[in-house]
Protein backbone atom coordinates (compact mmCIF):
# COMPACT_ATOMS: atom_id res chain seq x y z
CA UNK A 1 0.00 0.00 0.00
CA UNK A 2 2.59 2.35 0.60
CA UNK A 3 4.57 1.70 -2.58
CA UNK A 4 1.40 2.57 -4.30
CA UNK A 5 1.06 6.01 -2.64
CA UNK A 6 5.06 6.91 -3.73
CA UNK A 7 4.02 5.67 -6.43
CA UNK A 8 1.47 7.81 -7.19
CA UNK A 9 3.70 11.11 -5.60
CA UNK A 10 5.98 10.26 -8.33
CA UNK A 11 3.85 10.25 -11.33
CA UNK A 12 2.12 13.45 -10.29
CA UNK A 13 5.87 15.00 -9.80
CA UNK A 14 6.75 13.53 -13.34
CA UNK A 15 3.56 15.24 -14.67
CA UNK A 16 4.63 18.87 -13.10
CA UNK A 17 7.92 18.48 -14.24
CA UNK A 18 6.58 17.76 -17.97
CA UNK A 19 4.10 20.33 -17.82
CA UNK A 20 6.68 22.99 -16.51
CA UNK A 21 8.90 21.76 -19.46
CA UNK A 22 6.29 22.42 -22.15
CA UNK A 23 5.06 25.93 -20.75
CA UNK A 24 8.65 27.10 -21.02
CA UNK A 25 9.08 25.65 -24.42
CA UNK A 26 5.75 27.32 -25.26
CA UNK A 27 6.42 30.37 -24.09
CA UNK A 28 10.14 30.67 -25.80
CA UNK A 29 8.43 29.47 -28.93
CA UNK A 30 5.92 32.26 -29.05
CA UNK A 31 8.61 35.11 -28.20
CA UNK A 32 10.49 33.53 -30.71
CA UNK A 33 7.60 34.01 -33.33
CA UNK A 34 6.58 37.13 -32.38
CA UNK A 35 10.35 38.52 -32.97
CA UNK A 36 10.35 37.17 -36.42
CA UNK A 37 7.17 38.80 -36.60
CA UNK A 38 8.52 42.13 -35.17
CA UNK A 39 11.61 41.88 -38.08
CA UNK A 40 9.27 41.11 -40.75
CA UNK A 41 7.32 44.20 -40.56
CA UNK A 42 10.31 46.21 -39.98
CA UNK A 43 11.24 45.02 -43.28
CA UNK A 44 8.28 45.97 -45.14
CA UNK A 45 8.22 49.27 -43.36
CA UNK A 46 11.77 49.57 -45.19
CA UNK A 47 10.57 48.43 -48.09
CA UNK A 48 7.16 50.54 -48.01
CA UNK A 49 9.52 54.01 -47.10
CA UNK A 50 11.59 52.92 -49.76
CA UNK A 51 8.68 52.91 -52.27
CA UNK A 52 7.50 55.87 -51.15
CA UNK A 53 10.74 57.84 -52.43
CA UNK A 54 10.67 55.65 -55.76
CA UNK A 55 13.12 53.58 -55.12
CA UNK A 56 12.02 50.41 -53.73
CA UNK A 57 14.70 47.79 -52.31
CA UNK A 58 12.98 44.83 -53.82
CA UNK A 59 11.87 44.13 -56.91
CA UNK A 60 8.36 42.96 -58.19
CA UNK A 61 9.31 39.80 -58.19
CA UNK A 62 10.65 39.32 -54.88
CA UNK A 63 7.81 41.05 -53.64
CA UNK A 64 5.64 38.30 -55.32
CA UNK A 65 7.14 35.49 -53.54
CA UNK A 66 6.81 37.47 -49.87
CA UNK A 67 3.11 37.57 -49.92
CA UNK A 68 3.03 34.00 -50.96
CA UNK A 69 4.07 33.06 -47.15
CA UNK A 70 1.23 34.05 -45.21
CA UNK A 71 3.26 35.29 -42.07
CA UNK A 72 4.54 37.76 -44.76
CA UNK A 73 1.18 38.68 -45.90
CA UNK A 74 0.31 39.10 -41.85
CA UNK A 75 3.50 41.48 -41.33
CA UNK A 76 2.56 43.09 -44.53
CA UNK A 77 -0.77 43.68 -43.69
CA UNK A 78 0.74 45.50 -40.59
CA UNK A 79 3.30 47.60 -42.23
CA UNK A 80 0.59 48.93 -44.48
CA UNK A 81 -1.34 49.89 -41.88
CA UNK A 82 0.97 52.24 -40.10
CA UNK A 83 2.51 53.53 -43.85
CA UNK A 84 -0.84 54.17 -45.19
CA UNK A 85 -1.89 57.02 -41.99
CA UNK A 86 0.98 58.39 -42.60
CA UNK A 87 1.60 58.32 -46.42
CA UNK A 88 -1.59 59.75 -47.63
CA UNK A 89 -3.25 57.79 -50.55
CA UNK A 90 -0.21 55.59 -49.77
CA UNK A 91 -1.71 52.31 -50.64
CA UNK A 92 -3.72 53.20 -53.29
CA UNK A 93 -0.82 54.26 -55.14
CA UNK A 94 0.90 50.36 -53.87
CA UNK A 95 -1.48 48.41 -55.10
CA UNK A 96 -2.32 50.57 -58.99
CA UNK A 97 2.01 50.31 -59.30
CA UNK A 98 1.74 46.36 -58.39
CA UNK A 99 -1.43 45.16 -60.20
CA UNK A 100 -0.07 42.66 -61.83
CA UNK A 101 1.94 41.42 -58.90
CA UNK A 102 -1.09 41.69 -56.77
CA UNK A 103 -3.08 39.69 -59.26
CA UNK A 104 -0.14 36.99 -59.43
CA UNK A 105 -0.48 36.85 -55.64
CA UNK A 106 -4.04 36.26 -55.71
CA UNK A 107 -3.79 33.09 -58.58
CA UNK A 108 -1.37 31.75 -56.14
CA UNK A 109 -3.59 32.19 -52.95
CA UNK A 110 -6.13 29.74 -54.91
CA UNK A 111 -4.46 26.67 -54.26
CA UNK A 112 -4.03 27.60 -50.21
CA UNK A 113 -6.57 26.55 -47.34
CA UNK A 114 -9.41 28.78 -46.53
CA UNK A 115 -8.19 30.60 -43.93
CA UNK A 116 -5.57 32.14 -45.99
CA UNK A 117 -7.35 32.96 -48.68
CA UNK A 118 -9.82 34.97 -46.35
CA UNK A 119 -6.91 36.77 -45.04
CA UNK A 120 -5.67 37.66 -48.77
CA UNK A 121 -9.25 38.62 -49.30
CA UNK A 122 -9.06 40.72 -46.06
CA UNK A 123 -5.90 43.08 -47.03
CA UNK A 124 -7.37 43.11 -50.33
CA UNK A 125 -10.72 44.84 -48.46
CA UNK A 126 -8.65 46.96 -46.67
CA UNK A 127 -6.09 48.44 -48.61
CA UNK A 128 -7.41 47.73 -52.88
CA UNK A 129 -8.47 51.36 -53.85
CA UNK A 130 -12.42 50.84 -55.96
CA UNK A 131 -12.07 49.30 -59.48
CA UNK A 132 -15.75 50.25 -60.49
CA UNK A 133 -17.87 48.28 -63.12
CA UNK A 134 -14.42 47.75 -64.97
CA UNK A 135 -13.70 43.93 -65.55
CA UNK A 136 -10.59 42.68 -63.89
CA UNK A 137 -8.89 39.37 -63.23
CA UNK A 138 -8.67 40.43 -59.21
CA UNK A 139 -12.53 40.03 -59.04
CA UNK A 140 -12.55 36.73 -60.80
CA UNK A 141 -9.64 34.94 -58.33
CA UNK A 142 -11.37 36.19 -55.38
CA UNK A 143 -14.97 34.77 -56.74
CA UNK A 144 -12.83 31.46 -57.22
CA UNK A 145 -12.40 31.61 -53.09
CA UNK A 146 -15.65 30.79 -52.58
CA UNK A 147 -15.07 27.39 -53.72
CA UNK A 148 -14.63 24.89 -50.86
CA UNK A 149 -14.55 28.08 -48.63
CA UNK A 150 -15.82 28.40 -45.03
CA UNK A 151 -18.42 31.30 -43.62
CA UNK A 152 -15.09 33.80 -42.54
CA UNK A 153 -13.61 33.38 -45.96
CA UNK A 154 -16.94 33.81 -47.51
CA UNK A 155 -17.42 37.29 -45.62
CA UNK A 156 -14.05 38.42 -46.58
CA UNK A 157 -14.51 37.49 -50.37
CA UNK A 158 -17.78 39.83 -50.30
CA UNK A 159 -15.74 42.43 -48.36
CA UNK A 160 -13.31 43.01 -50.46
CA UNK A 161 -15.72 42.74 -53.52
CA UNK A 162 -17.51 45.40 -51.66
CA UNK A 163 -14.34 47.90 -51.42
CA UNK A 164 -13.79 46.85 -55.07
CA UNK A 165 -16.83 48.51 -55.84
CA UNK A 166 -18.03 46.42 -59.16
CA UNK A 167 -21.50 45.37 -59.17
CA UNK A 168 -21.59 42.37 -61.07
CA UNK A 169 -18.83 40.98 -59.06
CA UNK A 170 -20.76 41.09 -55.95
CA UNK A 171 -24.12 39.81 -58.17
CA UNK A 172 -22.26 36.84 -59.21
CA UNK A 173 -20.89 36.09 -55.48
CA UNK A 174 -24.57 36.25 -54.52
CA UNK A 175 -25.29 33.76 -56.87
CA UNK A 176 -22.79 31.24 -56.83
CA UNK A 177 -23.35 31.39 -52.81
CA UNK A 178 -27.25 30.56 -53.18
CA UNK A 179 -26.72 28.31 -55.89
CA UNK A 180 -24.74 25.87 -53.43
CA UNK A 181 -27.25 26.74 -50.67
CA UNK A 182 -24.76 28.41 -48.21
CA UNK A 183 -26.35 30.16 -45.74
CA UNK A 184 -25.15 34.06 -44.76
CA UNK A 185 -26.71 36.27 -42.38
CA UNK A 186 -28.76 38.95 -43.58
CA UNK A 187 -27.52 41.44 -41.28
CA UNK A 188 -23.92 40.73 -42.76
CA UNK A 189 -24.96 40.94 -46.19
CA UNK A 190 -27.09 44.10 -45.69
CA UNK A 191 -24.32 45.80 -43.79
CA UNK A 192 -21.80 44.73 -46.24
CA UNK A 193 -24.10 46.20 -49.26
CA UNK A 194 -23.97 49.22 -47.52
CA UNK A 195 -20.12 49.41 -47.34
CA UNK A 196 -20.18 49.36 -51.20
CA UNK A 197 -17.30 51.69 -52.73
CA UNK A 198 -19.73 51.82 -56.15
CA UNK A 199 -22.91 52.91 -57.18
CA UNK A 200 -25.63 51.82 -54.74
CA UNK A 201 -28.27 52.23 -57.34
CA UNK A 202 -26.75 50.32 -59.67
CA UNK A 203 -26.15 47.57 -57.27
CA UNK A 204 -29.78 47.51 -55.90
CA UNK A 205 -31.03 47.33 -59.43
CA UNK A 206 -28.91 44.52 -60.27
CA UNK A 207 -29.55 42.84 -57.05
CA UNK A 208 -33.23 43.35 -57.56
CA UNK A 209 -33.38 41.94 -61.10
CA UNK A 210 -32.52 38.24 -59.86
CA UNK A 211 -33.57 38.45 -56.41
CA UNK A 212 -36.62 35.53 -57.12
CA UNK A 213 -34.00 32.90 -57.80
CA UNK A 214 -31.62 33.69 -54.61
CA UNK A 215 -32.34 31.94 -51.38
CA UNK A 216 -34.24 33.78 -48.85
CA UNK A 217 -31.39 35.15 -46.49
CA UNK A 218 -30.24 36.76 -49.63
CA UNK A 219 -33.70 38.15 -50.68
CA UNK A 220 -33.76 39.56 -46.92
CA UNK A 221 -30.28 41.43 -46.86
CA UNK A 222 -31.01 42.56 -50.28
CA UNK A 223 -34.65 44.21 -49.35
CA UNK A 224 -32.56 45.78 -46.04
CA UNK A 225 -30.02 47.11 -48.50
CA UNK A 226 -32.76 48.57 -50.71
CA UNK A 227 -34.75 50.01 -47.62
CA UNK A 228 -31.98 52.06 -46.82
CA UNK A 229 -31.60 53.57 -49.66
CA UNK A 230 -32.96 57.20 -50.41
CA UNK A 231 -35.93 57.47 -52.45
CA UNK A 232 -38.69 55.24 -53.13
CA UNK A 233 -37.84 53.73 -56.74
CA UNK A 234 -38.26 50.20 -55.82
CA UNK A 235 -42.13 50.96 -54.01
CA UNK A 236 -44.02 49.66 -56.78
CA UNK A 237 -41.62 46.50 -57.78
CA UNK A 238 -41.77 45.26 -54.09
CA UNK A 239 -45.44 46.16 -53.45
CA UNK A 240 -45.95 44.17 -57.37
CA UNK A 241 -43.87 41.03 -55.75
CA UNK A 242 -45.73 41.00 -51.94
CA UNK A 243 -49.09 41.34 -53.87
CA UNK A 244 -48.87 38.70 -56.88
CA UNK A 245 -45.60 36.30 -55.97
CA UNK A 246 -44.76 33.41 -53.36
CA UNK A 247 -42.26 34.28 -50.96
CA UNK A 248 -40.53 32.96 -47.82
CA UNK A 249 -41.75 34.04 -44.71
CA UNK A 250 -38.96 36.49 -43.70
CA UNK A 251 -39.09 37.86 -47.45
CA UNK A 252 -42.53 38.68 -46.78
CA UNK A 253 -41.98 40.09 -43.58
CA UNK A 254 -38.97 42.28 -44.79
CA UNK A 255 -41.27 43.65 -47.74
CA UNK A 256 -43.96 45.00 -45.68
CA UNK A 257 -41.46 46.66 -43.09
CA UNK A 258 -40.12 48.43 -46.14
CA UNK A 259 -43.53 50.61 -46.35
CA UNK A 260 -43.07 51.69 -43.08
CA UNK A 261 -39.51 54.15 -44.25
CA UNK A 262 -40.61 54.64 -47.37
CA UNK A 263 -44.99 55.53 -47.44
CA UNK A 264 -46.69 54.73 -50.77
CA UNK A 265 -50.14 55.05 -50.85
CA UNK A 266 -51.12 52.77 -53.14
CA UNK A 267 -49.45 50.28 -50.59
CA UNK A 268 -51.89 50.89 -47.85
CA UNK A 269 -54.76 48.83 -49.13
CA UNK A 270 -52.14 45.84 -49.17
CA UNK A 271 -51.17 47.01 -45.52
CA UNK A 272 -54.76 47.15 -44.05
CA UNK A 273 -55.53 43.85 -45.59
CA UNK A 274 -52.98 42.17 -44.22
CA UNK A 275 -53.21 44.28 -40.57
CA UNK A 276 -56.38 42.40 -40.68
CA UNK A 277 -55.31 38.55 -41.53
CA UNK A 278 -56.97 38.42 -45.00
CA UNK A 279 -53.94 37.67 -46.60
CA UNK A 280 -53.54 34.16 -47.79
CA UNK A 281 -54.58 33.19 -43.98
CA UNK A 282 -51.36 34.53 -42.62
CA UNK A 283 -51.98 36.51 -39.40
CA UNK A 284 -48.44 36.70 -37.92
CA UNK A 285 -47.78 39.12 -40.97
CA UNK A 286 -50.32 41.69 -39.13
CA UNK A 287 -47.31 42.16 -36.16
CA UNK A 288 -45.08 43.97 -39.60
CA UNK A 289 -48.19 45.54 -41.29
CA UNK A 290 -49.29 47.32 -37.95
CA UNK A 291 -46.02 48.84 -37.70
CA UNK A 292 -45.90 50.13 -41.33
CA UNK A 293 -49.39 51.56 -40.98
CA UNK A 294 -47.43 54.34 -38.66
CA UNK A 295 -46.56 56.06 -41.76
CA UNK A 296 -49.83 56.06 -43.00
CA UNK A 297 -51.54 59.31 -41.31
CA UNK A 298 -55.13 59.10 -42.29
CA UNK A 299 -59.09 58.26 -40.43
CA UNK A 300 -58.48 54.96 -42.02
CA UNK A 301 -55.17 53.67 -40.78
CA UNK A 302 -56.38 54.87 -37.13
CA UNK A 303 -59.55 52.88 -36.99
CA UNK A 304 -57.89 49.67 -38.59
CA UNK A 305 -54.86 49.74 -35.84
CA UNK A 306 -57.57 50.42 -33.00
CA UNK A 307 -59.47 47.44 -34.54
CA UNK A 308 -55.79 45.48 -34.16
CA UNK A 309 -55.70 46.61 -30.07
CA UNK A 310 -57.81 43.42 -30.21
CA UNK A 311 -56.13 40.84 -31.80
CA UNK A 312 -55.62 37.82 -29.70
CA UNK A 313 -51.68 38.35 -30.75
CA UNK A 314 -49.92 40.35 -28.45
CA UNK A 315 -47.25 41.60 -31.12
CA UNK A 316 -50.27 42.95 -32.93
CA UNK A 317 -51.60 44.26 -30.25
CA UNK A 318 -48.41 46.18 -29.07
CA UNK A 319 -47.52 47.45 -32.63
CA UNK A 320 -50.93 48.47 -33.68
CA UNK A 321 -50.87 50.81 -29.66
CA UNK A 322 -47.11 51.93 -30.90
CA UNK A 323 -48.36 52.88 -34.54
CA UNK A 324 -51.40 54.45 -32.50
CA UNK A 325 -49.05 56.86 -30.74
CA UNK A 326 -46.74 58.09 -33.48
CA UNK A 327 -49.80 58.98 -35.30
CA UNK A 328 -51.10 61.21 -32.32
CA UNK A 329 -53.80 59.30 -31.18
CA UNK A 330 -54.57 60.41 -27.88
CA UNK A 331 -55.52 57.95 -24.44
CA UNK A 332 -58.51 59.12 -24.57
CA UNK A 333 -59.08 59.20 -28.23
CA UNK A 334 -58.27 55.70 -28.10
CA UNK A 335 -59.70 54.53 -24.68
CA UNK A 336 -63.44 54.31 -26.05
CA UNK A 337 -61.85 51.59 -28.81
CA UNK A 338 -60.61 49.75 -26.15
CA UNK A 339 -63.61 49.57 -24.26
CA UNK A 340 -64.69 46.39 -22.51
CA UNK A 341 -61.18 44.35 -23.73
CA UNK A 342 -58.88 44.28 -20.84
CA UNK A 343 -55.73 43.14 -22.94
CA UNK A 344 -56.53 46.26 -25.00
CA UNK A 345 -56.70 48.44 -22.04
CA UNK A 346 -53.63 47.42 -20.95
CA UNK A 347 -51.63 47.26 -23.78
CA UNK A 348 -52.95 50.97 -23.91
CA UNK A 349 -51.91 51.81 -21.11
CA UNK A 350 -48.20 50.46 -21.35
CA UNK A 351 -47.39 51.85 -24.57
CA UNK A 352 -49.06 55.58 -23.98
CA UNK A 353 -48.87 55.51 -20.34
CA UNK A 354 -51.66 57.45 -20.13
CA UNK A 355 -54.11 56.00 -18.35
CA UNK A 356 -55.86 57.60 -15.11
CA UNK A 357 -54.25 54.30 -12.80
CA UNK A 358 -50.81 54.53 -14.58
CA UNK A 359 -50.40 58.81 -14.13
CA UNK A 360 -51.42 57.93 -10.32
CA UNK A 361 -48.74 55.04 -10.24
CA UNK A 362 -46.00 57.22 -11.86
CA UNK A 363 -47.08 60.30 -9.28
CA UNK A 364 -46.98 57.92 -6.38
CA UNK A 365 -43.28 56.89 -7.07
CA UNK A 366 -42.16 60.47 -7.80
CA UNK A 367 -43.08 61.57 -4.14
CA UNK A 368 -41.24 58.70 -2.84
CA UNK A 369 -38.43 59.00 -4.66
CA UNK A 370 -38.55 63.02 -3.37
CA UNK A 371 -39.09 61.43 -0.12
Amino acid sequence: MRLQVRTVIYFYIFVCIVLLVFNLLYIFRSENIKREHRKRVRRWNRYLESFSQGKPIWQPKKVERKLWNIQELMAFHEGMEGWNQTQKKGAEFFFKENHETILKVAERYRGKAAMEQAFFAYVIAAFHPKMGEKRDALMERLLSYLDNSTVFSRENVLNALYALGNAQAVEHAFVLMSQHGWYHDPRLLADGLNRFQGEKELLAGRLWDIYDGLTECFQVGILRFIDGLPGDHFAGPILKALEMEELPVETRFTMIRYFRRHPFPEAKPVLLKILKGEAEGKREFAIAAATSLAAYADDESREALKEALHSPNWYVRQNAARSLKTLGVTWEEARASAAGDRYATEMLEYILEASPAVSEKKKEGEAVATV
